[in-house]
């Protein structure tokens, strides 16, 4: 009877321990109940920006989360309307976000290590596609993922977010870099890139996105694409400090990008 207990409790960790790793890094998931581990995970920190974005990926899937400055414990709700959101991405490029009407969940930030610069936590969520599919994503952690937030060589340059044909895009990383004509900003996320481009001594004012002396363009699936039409709306700009923010929208042959906006400090 002793030897049978000592299995069965065996029998238990091993199971309790199947679908749960703890290497550093981790990020892993249930997707409708098939198991999620990232083979590469990163985050960008930005605490004078007070958000960040972390981001796990294996060759088939993508997980990538958005919260705003997230105290440790508490939670961070998803949902339509919400500064904080879920995505999801299958081997299809189907994309799954909470943003949208219907999209729920949350996530938790259980540590930041600001001397190791390592983040922990758990999530779970439900993301609805543009065909209004629902998918299901429970059972969320990362654990000690590393993160980066200083400026440095561009890639953390500020904020840029946008809607791309229908769906969110948040980059996970900004550049923004003055190349001696004009200034660059581009926000990139996985095999996405939304570019804008304006003279680097563009006053404030809104600029027509063909002939208006800017860029505005999508680098995606397919292909790279300057816009046909739309606008670029420059709020600010200060050429001593470096800083320039704006709106913009625009079509491109096979792209639809709204509700954009970048703050950025451009090198």
């Amino acid at each position: 009877m002793k030897n049978l207990l000592i299995l069965f409790f065996a029998t238990l960790l091993l199971l309790s321990c199947e679908k749960t790793e703890t290497n550093s890094p981790a990020f892993q998931a249930s997707i409708e109940d098939d198991f999620f581990k990232a083979n590469f995970t990163e985050a960008n920190y930005i605490e004078n920006g007070a958000y960040f974005v972390l981001q796990g990926k294996n060759s088939n899937q993508i997980i990538t989360l958005r919260g705003s400055y997230p105290p440790e414990g508490v939670n961070l709700v998803f949902g339509e309307g919400s500064e904080n959101f879920a995505i999801y991405e299958d081997i299809n490029g189907i994309i799954y976000s909470t943003a949208v009407l219907g999209g729920e969940g949350s996530m938790k930030i259980n540590e930041i290590s600001i001397e190791e610069k390592q983040m922990t936590g758990e999530f779970s969520f439900t993301g609805i596609s543009i065909s209004l599919d629902t998918l299901s994503i429970k059972s969320g952690i990362f654990y000690q993922v590393p993160y980066g937030n200083e400026i440095g060589d561009g890639s953390n340059a500020g904020s840029f977010s946008a809607e791309l044909n229908g769906s969110v895009f948040f980059p996970l990383d900004i550049f923004a870099n003055d190349n001696g004509n004009a200034i660059l900003v581009k926000g990139v996320i996985n095999s996405e890139e939304i570019l804008i481009g304006v003279p680097n001594d563009v006053e404030i004012g809104t600029y027509d996105a063909v002939t208006g002396g800017v860029t505005a363009r999508v680098n995606n699936d397919s292909g790279n694409e300057d816009a046909i039409s739309g606008e670029v709306t420059i709020v600010a700009h200060d050429i001593t400090e470096k800083t320039i923010s704006g709106t913009f929208q625009f079509q491109t042959p096979t792209n639809t990008v709204n509700i954009g906006q970048f703050n950025v400090t451009y090198q």
